[in-house]
């Protein structure tokens, strides 16, 4: 057995638990604190997840000698600010999607932890879900010629935390949620290349009475290679969740589908208490959600490149990079129109969902180079 690398949670929600799972999968890690500005979660976090300590903000979390990195699991307003104090602490960061919510605290939190020596992980797992590497190698194995258009889809009937639907809080909606993976996953699959133009086209359709934010989000982006990719998100599906990647090549096709190809289906009447209140009719199980999702691959390939200094396969340059075909589409909603990157606006005094909800208000946008 090596030393034990220890890492720190900050937030007590639901991505907090997944990440803890995860790293639990991971060898000589061990979980050891878990903050929260709501002391009593914390404690209750704690308490039934077996976290030896727990502390009643990140700035305490981060005073505890044995934290060497932490998972930032707050709602995205939040994600600049205790970053920072991260690095200012010392701390290697695993910093769960959006990275920010503007162009300058992005390239901040990349230059600080590039200076300071500490990686800055973007927590993208659908980069790590088996079933769309395997769909990637299949694709570059040359069996269905070349790729023409890559497109994701994630969609469910609406977020978890009542935070999400805050425009100061999650600066968007479901482009902000889940439209950042399927961006991302796109990007990742294809190799990354380089975007050259978004158009994007979004509304909110079933969440109107309590939200401004889009619920509903499409976004087509055009690569350097002329391939296309498409994103389309929603918090407006009703009947379950819905996450595929399909893949059209000149020669051939590929479809994945992450929840609903385990080969196990089950129907129920009443439900199965095991799956959840939304079981009832037809339930898809999966054998084993965190791995299919790819959360402890992830972590555990976050963890050893803090242990290594090598640069990760998601990291604070592709959390900007997502940021930034966020922004354009959320500009392209808002004028109607196709927009050419780079676009990385400075000086944006508002929520980025602003830029579609008042294309025409003076944002405070600085030159857009």
């Amino acid at each position: 057995m090596g030393t034990k690398f220890c890492v720190g949670l900050i937030g007590s929600g639901f991505i907090s638990k997944t990440h803890l799972d995860s790293l639990r999968t991971v060898p000589d890690v061990e979980v050891v604190a878990v903050a929260d500005v709501d002391v009593l979660r914390a404690e209750q976090f704690a308490t039934e997840n077996g976290v030896p300590r727990f502390y009643p903000s990140h700035a305490a979390l981060l005073q505890d000698k044995d934290v060497q990195a932490v998972v930032i699991g707050v709602p995205n307003c939040f994600h600049h600010g205790v970053a920072m104090d991260a690095f200012a602490a010392g701390r290697h960061v695993i910093c769960e999607k959006p990275l920010a919510l503007s162009i300058e605290h992005a390239e901040e939190m990349i230059a600080t932890a590039a200076a300071k020596g500490l990686t800055l992980a973007y927590a993208e797992e659908l980069s790590f879900v088996p079933k769309f590497l395997k769909a990637r190698d299949l694709m570059n194995s040359g069996g269905i010629g070349k790729p023409y258009l890559m497109r994701q889809c994630e969609k469910h009937a609406g977020p978890y935390s009542p935070w999400f639907w805050k425009p100061a809080e999650a600066g968007g909606g479901i482009l902000m949620d889940m439209g950042c993976h399927a961006i991302e996953c796109i990007r990742f699959l294809l190799g990354k290349p380089r975007v050259k133009s978004v158009w994007a086209h979004m509304g909110t359709y079933l969440h109107n009475a309590i939200t401004d934010e889009e619920d509903h989000v499409l976004v087509m982006m055009e690569f350097e290679d002329g391939t296309i990719g498409q994103a389309e998100s929603s918090w407006a599906l009703k009947g379950g969740m819905d996450s595929t990647l399909e893949i059209f090549g000149t020669e051939g096709v590929v479809y994945a589908d992450l929840l609903k190809g385990m080969g196990l289906r089950a129907f129920s009447e009443k439900g199965v208490p095991s799956l959840g209140d939304e079981s009832k009719g037809w339930t898809y199980p999966d054998y084993d959600w965190l791995w299919n999702n790819g959360y402890p691959q992830e972590d555990r390939h976050f963890i050893e490149c803090m242990r290594s200094g090598a640069t990760p396969v998601e990291s604070g340059e592709d959390g900007l990079a997502v940021l930034e075909i966020m922004l354009a589409a959320y500009h392209s909603a808002g004028i109607g129109q196709k927009v050419f990157l780079p676009f990385r606006p400075r000086g944006l005094n508002v929520p980025p969902v602003d830029l579609w909800i008042h294309p025409q208000k003076d944002l405070g946008i600085g030159p857009i180079p």
